[in-house]
């Protein structure tokens, strides 16, 4: 039975905590407007560094179709993500299960980075002159997949947070 995401969001927090961080869930980013739904999972900050995330947990698969529909919150650079991964998957250049974490990585998070202070707001305490960096949250089963996904993205992960508690967080720099 695949984990809940209640219960692996629940890690991934820990994990955070563990190594230091100051932890604020979705539920702890104020939103702003219409759009306010529109908000990382997470903000972690430490050692004046701020990371926006997303969380997969084991119950939300890179092959779910889902991740290939455009959604009205997404921004230009979203859509264009999902629409080129779909079409190279639908050509076989690239499989789903390295397509879909993709999608995530160049479209999701730089969507929910470049919404700062226009869908959500920092919570209070937290600075907004510091470097932002991208977190992605998954399963550590997906790791071979997330790695390939990294790689065909041309990005570099920076720091790695597993406390072996099967969640694995890669920070990474986003493209503008």
């Amino acid at each position: 039975m695949k984990q809940g995401k209640a219960d692996f969001y629940k890690k991934a927090e820990e994990a955070f905590s563990k190594e230091g961080y100051l932890y604020y869930s979705e539920k702890d980013i104020p939103g702003i407007g219409r759009a306010h739904a529109s908000k990382p999972d997470y903000l972690a900050q430490k050692g004046g560094n701020l990371i926006i995330g997303e969380i997969k947990s084991p119950a939300e698969q890179p092959d779910s179709p889902s991740w290939r529909q455009a959604q009205s919150s997404d921004s230009d650079n979203f859509r264009k993500v999902r629409i080129s991964v779909a079409q190279k998957e639908a050509t076989g250049h690239l499989p789903k299960e390295i397509g879909g974490h993709e999608i995530i990585i160049r479209g999701q998070i730089p969507d929910y980075i470049s919404k700062l202070n226009k869908t959500y707001i920092l919570p209070e305490g937290v600075s907004a002159g510091m470097p932002i960096w991208a977190g992605y949250t998954f399963p550590v089963d997906e790791k071979q997949n997330v790695n390939k996904a990294i790689s065909k993205c041309g990005l570099t992960v920076q720091d790695i947070i597993d406390t072996g508690n099967g969640s694995i967080t890669y920070v990474f720099r986003h493209h503008e």
